[in-house]
């Protein structure tokens, strides 16, 4: 079977290997399936400038015409060469699972096939067809574990000439993590704000990296609960652009309401909304959110959201093409219901 492990993926990447022209990666973080889908484009040795040798598409448009993804990958380059044809947002189309069967079995020559898929199951027709191709790879691609992130850093902080000290890289590390794309992009905002020091300090870190795994998603998870609907568009925004992973943000909202359920159970009993909020000891930014959603929701609507949400996180592991698109009906849903409620409450 031709797949690796996800702690094989970067050295697989580190070389090239023309035996596998079509290359599957997969996995819940966008960023990290984008930034090893780059490399393995620039192992193809195609100019990513090239429009006569570099073609992206995406998968859905194939799953409609995938005779398209034929045409392309067999068309001979008009300068010679090879070509590299890229599928982006593939997910559990059927299509296109099937597309690549045929081209693992009969590769097309000189061309390269890179396909950037969302989190497979293992039993997903994407990932199993191209794990038995013989001409084709499965690249699993998980979340940084410490260390990759610390493997990143390096590089970065190598690149820029600069050390950092042990507690400055336990304070980079704990607000990275969220997005590989992010999380790098927030280490060379930090070697551009060190530029002429030597070493990296823990007053650098806190002076300049935000929090990618966690501040915006904890405003998401607050405006949603507590009906603040105007400010989700926005915030929903900063967390596509950012890259975070939809599946954080599931599981934030899952986490949220599973503790509020608990609390509302204490409110039910006598406890008064600020006596049980109290008892949570949330951060002060987040005591004003949460004791709106905890006087908003009762115990059946609460049940409501957490099933919704299983439903949800689910159907986002299916269609993974589609997980933004649920990600903000998750959110919309549930701000929309805890507005309304909040209404009637004041009524």
């Amino acid at each position: 079977m031709a797949q690796k492990k996800a702690h094989e993926v970067d050295a697989f990447l580190s070389r090239p290997d023309t035996s596998f022209p079509v290359i599957l990666l997969y996995g819940p973080d966008p960023g990290l399936v984008s930034e090893r889908a780059e490399v393995a484009a620039r192992l193809s040795g195609v100019e990513a400038g090239d429009p006569f040798a570099h073609v992206v598409l995406q998968a859905d448009e194939l799953e409609r015409d995938i005779g398209r993804l034929f045409d392309e990958a067999r068309t001979v380059s008009m300068f010679g060469g090879r070509r590299l044809v890229r599928v982006k947002g593939a997910g559990n189309g059927r299509n296109l699972a099937d597309a690549v069967a045929d081209l693992a079995a009969e590769p097309p020559p000189g061309c390269t096939i890179v396909i950037e898929a969302g989190d497979l199951k293992k039993s997903a027709p994407l990932r199993t067809q191209t794990e038995r191709g013989r001409a084709a790879m499965a690249l699993p691609c998980y979340q940084d574990e410490d260390k990759a992130l610390d493997r990143m850093i390096d590089e970065e902080l190598t690149e820029a000439k600069l050390t950092i000290d042990r507690t400055a890289r336990e304070a980079l590390r704990d607000r990275l993590g969220a997005d590989r794309r992010a999380s790098r992009g927030e280490v060379r905002k930090l070697c551009l704000y060190a530029l002429g020091k030597s070493q990296i300090s823990v007053e650098d870190v806190e002076a300049i990296v935000g929090d990618v795994s966690a501040e915006t998603v904890d405003e998401a998870v607050d405006a949603a609960a507590s009906g603040e609907v105007k400010r989700l568009p926005e915030v929903i925004g900063r967390l596509v652009s950012g890259g975070t992973s939809t599946f954080q943000l599931h599981g934030a909202l899952l986490r949220f309401f599973q503790g509020l359920q608990l609390l509302r159970a204490e409110v039910e009993r006598g406890m008064p909304v600020s006596a049980a909020v109290e008892k949570r000891r949330p951060h002060f930014r987040r005591r004003p959110a949460l004791e709106a959603a905890l006087g908003a929701w009762d115990g059946a609507g609460i049940s409501g959201v957490l099933a919704r949400l299983e439903a949800n996180i689910l159907l986002s592991r299916r269609e993974s093409a589609l997980a933004i698109t649920i990600m903000r009906r998750s959110l919309m849903e549930i701000g929309v219901d805890a507005a309304r409620r909040r209404a009637r409450n004041r009524r």
